[in-house]
């Protein structure tokens, strides 16, 4: 658990994906008491910039181009076994959390955003709770959440092409209307498509769909 000293909290990330790490900073920014210090690409810029010692906290994809978080992560606990680590990969893999969990004070998780601000709250930088009551809690849903996600899969493969359009259309931060005149539908019938998008895949909201996007990967279809 990170206790601070200071009155912010600096983050360094490490992400190859522009659109994600886009997600993950502006969430981090909407916390007046949070900084990025470090914006990386890959594990080898991270690495070649800790000589500034500067971080609290790292944020790190798994796996990324030229030097791995994995190898990263390695790296920066030969000299630093205290500064927490969050990192994730596109899906929860069991051999991976097995190999992470004998990294000390080090994070693992599915790369989504929500998920992510929540170990950091609840786990990292909060007094009151700590990982491993997370995994305990993690693991007496796994059946719950193993049939969501399950669901969410096979709802996400029967996405038609009209779908995925206005779910990038959302991300790319057009009002409904705008998405209507650009598709030649009404705007009631957008309104439509995207409540039920949002129920087919269990999210709350317009926002949740942009981050659906780029978790997914959709932005980069050739829809």
């Amino acid at each position: 658990m990170y206790n601070s000293t200071t009155k912010a909290t600096r983050f360094s990330i490490a992400e190859n994906d522009f659109y994600f790490k886009q997600f993950l900073v502006k969430m981090l920014l909407e916390n007046p008491l949070f900084s990025i210090v470090n914006d990386c690409n890959n594990g080898n810029e991270l690495i070649n910039r800790l000589y500034r010692k500067q971080e609290d906290v790292f944020i790190i994809n798994l796996f990324m181009p030229i030097l791995s978080g994995i190898e990263a992560i390695k790296y920066i606990r030969q000299t630093n076994k205290e500064i927490p680590i969050l990192t994730y990969s596109a899906t929860y893999q069991d051999d991976i959390a097995a190999t992470i969990s004998e990294i000390p004070n080090t994070y693992y998780c599915q790369k989504n955003s929500i998920v992510i601000k929540d170990i950091l709250r609840n786990c990292i930088l909060s007094r009151n709770s700590n990982y491993e009551d997370y995994k305990r809690e993690w693991a007496m849903q796994e059946e719950v959440v193993k049939n969501y996600m399950d669901r969410q899969k096979k709802e996400q493969e029967e996405l038609n092409v009209t779908e995925i359009h206005i779910i990038k259309l959302c991300y790319e931060g057009f009002s409904n209307k705008e998405i209507g005149d650009r598709i030649n539908l009404s705007t009631r019938t957008i309104d439509t498509y995207i409540t039920r998008l949002t129920d087919k895949l269990g999210l709350k909201s317009k926002l949740d769909l942009a981050r659906f996007c780029v978790e997914n990967g959709y932005y980069n279809s050739s829809i």
